[in-house]
């Protein structure tokens, strides 16, 4: 209960006509997690989700675009960036969850969502377990079952293992590196890192298990994007898409798994026109 009166304590406003930075604050889940999130701009309201180990501030160009048109939740997923750890293995599930709770807590019924990787498949999720919440989804490089990835990568995942000392370990440009700085928003060093890597990467071994028949279900209209290379395959996408009976498909030409980051231009408008019809 050390963080009962942290979203008081931590709120706080901005004014500059330079951002659109409204505030950020913290919001305590019923399983003792604290959510770190902020919320910029004003209109519909329009969740980001980041990817796995990362925090939000890996989608600031996305943040910062459409806090022009929408009001944007833009969170830290439990676990990751400035959010807090939780006692059970992390889930699907509860971030889908989590992004519920939070939209109760500020009062918000519906809104957009936009999420990349495993952002997406928290999107899907929500879609799936919420879809009253959620008025429309954009994902990109989501899968909807853990089959979309070899055995070999699972197996990989199964076995991770982080080397703090190991230079190549941390190299920024690779993974699980490039999610270093992520997680030093939320403690003092990489003395765990290690432990969160696993606990991560058993999630994506196993997770998600969402069936064609449980995509049938969902009448949520979504987006369904995808890189040309170098990104989820596009046979799992194109099943995801041909599952869902509201999708519509975007294979994006010359992107990867960082379309957010190399083509923002392209995904911003493919989103912007989207989210308008």
């Amino acid at each position: 209960m050390k963080f009962l009166f942290l979203n008081i304590i931590y709120s706080f406003l901005f004014l500059l006509s330079s951002s659109h930075l409204l505030y950020a604050e913290t919001y305590e889940t019923l399983d003792g997690v604290i959510l770190d999130f902020e919320v910029s701009g004003d209109g519909e309201a329009l969740v980001m989700l980041h990817s796995g180990m990362m925090s939000r501030d890996d989608m600031r160009t996305q943040i910062e675009y459409f806090a022009e048109f929408y009001k944007v939740i833009a969170l830290d997923s439990r676990e990751q960036g400035r959010s807090s750890a939780a006692r059970s293995q992390i889930t699907y599930e509860q971030m889908a969850g989590d992004v519920v709770a939070l939209l109760t807590h500020l009062d918000i019924e519906k809104a957009h969502l936009f999420g990349q990787s495993d952002g997406g498949i928290t999107a899907l999720m929500v879609s799936h377990l919420y879809p009253n919440r959620v008025i429309k989804s954009v994902i990109h490089g989501a899968v909807y079952n853990h089959s979309a990835y070899s055995e070999d990568q699972k197996e990989g995942w199964k076995n991770a293992s982080f080397d703090q000392y190991d230079e190549a370990s941390r190299d920024p440009s690779g993974f699980p590196g490039m999610a270093i700085p992520h997680y030093l928003k939320g403690h003092s060093d990489i003395s765990d890192f290690e432990a969160h890597y696993k606990e991560m990467a058993m999630m994506w071994a196993t997770q998600p298990n969402l069936s064609k028949d449980d995509l049938a279900k969902i009448e949520v209209p979504t987006l369904v994007i995808v890189g040309d290379h170098w990104d989820i395959s596009i046979s799992h996408t194109v099943e995801l898409h041909e599952a869902l009976p509201k999708s519509e498909l975007f294979v994006a030409p010359g992107a990867t798994h960082f379309i957010h980051q190399e083509k923002p231009d392209m995904l911003h408008r493919i989103m912007h026109d989207y989210l308008k019809e």
